[in-house]
């Protein structure tokens, strides 16, 4: 019998994830909620470059400040994955727009209902079966008497058919969560397995963005770069533009009572801007997890990807490269369990190592997650100053919003030290909040290589600590 997959969830990383497997002849279903027209957010988003180079698509070259290739659209309506104006540079602003740094940018801005449409189409075509209108109820699993995330056997995953409302038992050899940050299969476990709780509402920031026309005989005057505006009420506003006759505006606040509502941010910003129509095109609102990521995505038969493992960028909230990269290292790590015919937390646990050591993902998105923690504590006149006397600096602002975490040098807190003398409260702030980080990122970094319940129980016992979190 060949190996069997369910995964709940038709997101970039599942389908990625399917597509891998099923071309190396495993049996793949993945049961997805909505339809095939749903899939995909209604909106253009930044996807990394190098998430969607690794999954295999035809990346565009840049020439001068637009894309050019066969999956950049042509004219605003035209079909494409990629929007056609580019974002090789960014413009990151203060909250008081009276500082801006000018930092390299290295996502791309993508289509999500296209890239979801067309990754689901790659994993049909792979072998995969995909049945839409069904929702992930909860993993069917053997308890083993341990008390850790090793103390269930997940062996299937029970759904609900939402035409005829049927409840059904589904069997598999590997179950795959990427259902979203609502993460109800994992949650669906025993406490003792760690994996089980409810992210908590300071780890989401609230979002709302919309895409809207825009007059190209004002915007000659009206002049608008892409940039985004840090640290704005503890979040993010932006412009990202598509063409020259739409544009997209939006912000992300963190997610506590007494923040504004984004979508007000936004109007706020369009009233400023006489080029920008009033008819909104595309857009949304929601919640989108910015916490640190799972201490451990695996248990025996089962795996955790995407938003419900929380591994999307924190300085960003930007997820579906992320989403990507994870999927095609589980691919991996999945296709050798299979062919030695294995589903155990010991074999899966090389997902972890891949995303804690083999690469620098989980230890910075830990280090960035805190330290987003940290500098949302300070009000917009401190974080003006930060950025005018350049001790938030550009080299360190581009790598946080690119997803990397830069351990501050000698030299580094050395400037900060001189140049932030006048306010030295603030100065102590940011110096507690890096030195946490830094501890973090160190931490992570000597994450454990293998499964081993003593050395991961006293390693997780330290970054929650570190992270004061209570996961």
């Amino acid at each position: 019998m060949r190996y069997k997959v369910a995964i709940i969830g038709a997101g970039p990383g599942g389908a990625v994830l399917a597509r891998e497997l099923a071309q190396k002849d495993i049996d793949v279903t993945i049961y997805e909620k909505g339809s095939y027209e749903e899939l995909g957010h209604d909106w253009s988003d930044a996807v990394e470059r190098v998430a969607l180079k690794w999954a295999g698509l035809n990346m565009p070259e840049l020439v001068g400040n637009e894309w050019h290739g066969d999956l950049v659209k042509e004219t605003p309506d035209s079909e494409g994955v990629f929007e056609k104006h580019a974002i090789p540079r960014l413009k990151l602003h203060s909250p008081g727009y009276n500082s801006v740094k000018d930092i390299e940018f290295k996502m791309i801005t993508t289509d999500r209902r296209v890239l979801g449409q067309m990754l689901v189409k790659q994993a049909e075509e792979a072998g995969v079966q995909i049945k839409y209108g069904y929702e992930g109820l909860g993993l069917l699993y053997r308890e083993t008497g341990t008390n850790g995330p090793d103390g269930v056997e997940v062996y299937g995953v029970s759904v609900k058919n939402l035409e005829n409302d049927l409840r059904e038992e589904i069997t598999a050899d590997m179950v795959i969560e990427s259902s979203g940050f609502h993460s109800v299969l994992r949650r669906s476990l025993p406490a003792y397995t760690g994996l089980a709780f409810m992210f908590k509402d300071n780890e989401f920031g609230f979002v709302n963005r919309e895409v809207r026309e825009r007059d190209p005989e004002k915007a000659r005057v009206d002049i608008i770069p892409d940039h985004y505006r840090y640290g704005f009420h503890g979040g993010y506003q932006w412009s990202h533009i598509h063409n020259a006759e739409r544009i997209d505006v939006g912000a992300g606040v963190k997610n506590v009572p007494g923040k504004p509502d984004p979508k007000d941010l936004i109007e706020e910003f369009i009233a400023k801007h006489p080029s920008i129509k009033s008819e909104k095109l595309r857009g949304g609102r929601g919640l989108c997890i910015v916490g640190p990521p799972l201490f451990n995505f695996v248990t025996n038969g089962f795996v955790i990807i995407g938003d419900a493992a929380s591994t999307s960028v924190p300085t960003t909230g930007c997820g579906a490269g992320s989403a990507v990269l994870v999927g095609l290292w589980a691919a991996e790590v999945i296709s050798e369990a299979a062919e030695e015919g294995r589903n155990d937390m010991v074999k899966l646990w090389d997902i972890n190592k891949k995303f804690y050591l083999d690469n620098d993902r989980g230890a910075s998105f830990a280090a960035l997650s805190a330290l987003r923690n940290a500098l949302q504590t300070l009000d917009h006149d401190y974080l003006d100053f930060l950025f005018r006397q350049d001790i938030m600096s550009a080299d360190i602002l581009e790598e946080a919003v690119n997803g990397v975490f830069l351990p501050p040098a000698v030299e580094t807190k050395a400037k900060s030290l001189w140049r932030g003398i006048t306010k030295p409260s603030i100065l102590a702030k940011l110096n507690e909040a890096t030195g946490r980080g830094s501890k973090i990122y160190s931490h992570y970094r000597n994450y454990p290589p293998y499964w081993d319940p003593s050395i991961f129980a006293r390693w997780q016992a330290e970054a929650k600590e570190l992270l004061q979190a209570d996961r």
